[in-house]
Order: C-alpha cells, then structure tokens, then sequence
C-alpha cells in the first residue's frame, strides 16, 4: 500500500503549493501520468478494496469505484469500468452531467480506454418545458495515460469502452480549501452527508456547510435540445452476485490473480458476509485461471435517460443549433412579436 500512500502525498504537495485550484489541478497531471505508468499502483488499489471490510458485501454499480484518498484538499478515486454486455461502444454510460464547483483530472490506467464528450455550461431554452442548450466542446478519446481535464460546471459524459478499463478520478472543489472542507473530513461527517445535508436544509445552514443540493446536475438528449433532470436519478444497486463477478474479472482482466489468497484469507477470517457464496463459487476460478465475465445489471445499461447514442447528441446538438440560425436569421421578427392577449368574457 505504499505505492498508493506515497502518490497521495506528491499530489497533497502539489495541492499546498499551488496558489489556486486551477494551478493545483495542472501540477497533478504529470503525477497522475506518472502514476499510470506504474502497474503496481493498480496491484496495491485493488487489495486495498478487498480489505475493506464490507467491500465484497455490495450491491452492484456499473462501476467498481475504490476511493483511494478523501483529503481537505481532494478526493482520488479509481473507477473500473465493465464494458456492454454485447461489447457496445455507440452508447453512454451515464447522463450527461456535470459536478458544480468540482474540478476533475481523470486518467486511464488500464485498458483501452473510452470516449469522452465535454459540453458548455447549459443555457435554458425553455425552463417551462425544462429545455436547454449546449454545444459541444470536445469528443476525444481518453486512452492510457492520458489525462482529460473536466471544470467545473462543464457537462460531460463517457461512453462504454471496447475492454475492461480503468482510470483514477481527482476531485477538487474550485474553491479555496477552507475550515469546512477540513470539518466534512471528520469521523463524524464522513458517511452522514445525507442526514447533516437534511438538517442543514431545517435549519438554513446549507451556504455555511457548503453542502450541495443536487440542482440540474443531469442532461439527456432529446429531439429538440437537451432535458434537465430536475433530481439525480443515481443508478440503483444491482445484486451483489453481479458486483463479485465484476471485481473478480477486473483483478483476472488486469493481472492481478496473485490476490486470490488475499480473498481466500478474508473468507477464512470472516470478513465476507452476503458475498460469501459467491466468492466461494468464483475464487476457485480466479485461483485456476478460468475465465470470469464481468457483469453489468439489467438496467445499468438500458436506462433512456442514461444510455443514449452518439446519434441521440447529435440529433440534439443539430436542434439547438437549428433554432440559433433561425433566431440569428429573424431577429426582429422576434423582437416584435405582440406579447398574448387575455380575452375576458
């Protein structure tokens, strides 16, 4: 686990010498890199999660998400990607979103990678009909070692990837780290955000607290622009059976079979509790070299408001365009236009 302790003290120092966030973000992408050039550092994360008690306990997440580091500073954390069940590349994996303050620095450091699209900060159209504008600011690649810079307020989505993928995800608030960001590391707050978020509405204290309500995070396309989903609508938990699947295909996908008798010791140990008949139906094919597929749950790549093509974007990105050269084409037209009249009886 040094391997992991030693990457988050280089990018605290990047982070405390640095006189904004922007810089900070900048100064860490040679390190995260520098990082994705170094295997072990995936060897250490992956027996870190199989450490952690209840981590084989889960219900399961498109992604298998191991958080690596939560500091005043910025959260780090390596995201496993399970590919389509039919190897689909045209469809996104999740809405298009965005993280309000937070910066992001994402690197991939396994796999072939995925496509990421990045739009400007969404402009209503019509806020009756929850309607809005984007347009499209990047549809790049994001393969090994690569890093993809994501700022804040700007939407973006990934789509599946061809392979078994993984990148690490740096967070940080663009704010300046203040008391409160130290404060909401404690014990304490850690794992109760929901509850404190639920007081500090009562009692009026959420702009203090700096807690974020969720507010027009999520976009999906549509035939006439993009619609805001006025709640997140996170991905439900699938069943734990399809969350062991997945973790054992990304340890047997990246090459990692020598953790096997680091699972086998957390069964003897009494660490596993629902996973257990799971685990012990699939380490022995770990152990063996036998082939594990990952597993994404029904509707973690099925969801309309989630999964959409690349035609979908493009048939969106075409209707706000075509209604900016209509309006750019008849300014007075609309300009003029009598406002409705109210017929009384």
């Amino acid at each position: 686990m040094k391997i992991i302790d030693e990457a988050i003290t280089e990018l605290e120092r990047a982070f405390r010498s640095s006189l904004d966030k922007l810089e900070a973000m900048a100064k860490t992408t040679p390190i995260l890199q520098e990082i994705s050039r170094e295997p072990r550092f995936l060897t250490a994360a992956l027996e870190r999660y199989i450490r952690t008690p209840g981590a084989l306990d889960r219900g399961n997440y498109p992604v298998v998400g191991i958080e690596l580091a939560l500091t005043p500073w910025f959260g780090l954390t390596a995201n496993c990607w399970i590919p389509h069940p039919d190897r689909v590349t045209n469809l996104s994996t999740k809405a298009v979103h965005h993280h309000g303050p937070l910066l992001l620095n994402t690197v991939t450091i396994f796999g072939p990678g995925y496509e990421h699209w990045m739009f400007t900060t969404p402009e209503a159209i019509d806020e009756a009909n929850q309607l809005y504008r984007m347009e499209l600011i990047e549809a790049a690649p994001h393969p090994k070692h690569h890093v993809a810079f994501v700022g804040a307020n700007i939407p973006h989505t990934p789509f599946f990837p061809p392979d078994l993928t993984v990148t690490l995800a740096l967070f940080s608030n663009s704010k300046p780290t203040s008391l409160i960001d130290r404060m909401k590391r404690l014990p304490g707050v850690r794992g109760n955000e929901a509850k404190l978020r639920s007081a500090a509405l009562k009692l009026g204290l959420l702009k203090a607290l700096d807690l974020k309500v969720p507010d027009f995070y999520d976009f999906y396309p549509a035939i006439d622009g993009f619609r805001v989903m006025p709640q997140r609508d996170e991905f439900q938990r699938g069943p734990n059976a399809d969350h062991i699947a997945s973790l054992f295909y990304t340890i047997q996908g990246t090459g990692n079979e020598a953790l096997a008798p680091v699972i086998r010791e957390q069964l003897e140990k009494g660490m596993i509790g629902a996973g257990r008949a799971t685990v012990e139906k699939l380490l022995p094919d770990l152990e063996n070299g036998r082939p594990i597929e990952g597993r994404l749950s029904d509707f973690h790549y099925a969801t309309p408001h989630a999964n959409f093509t690349r035609q979908d974007i493009e048939q969106a990105l075409l209707a706000v365009a075509s209604k900016e050269t209509h309006a750019s084409q008849f300014p007075a037209a609309a300009d003029n236009q009598e406002a409705p009249r109210t017929v009384t009886a």
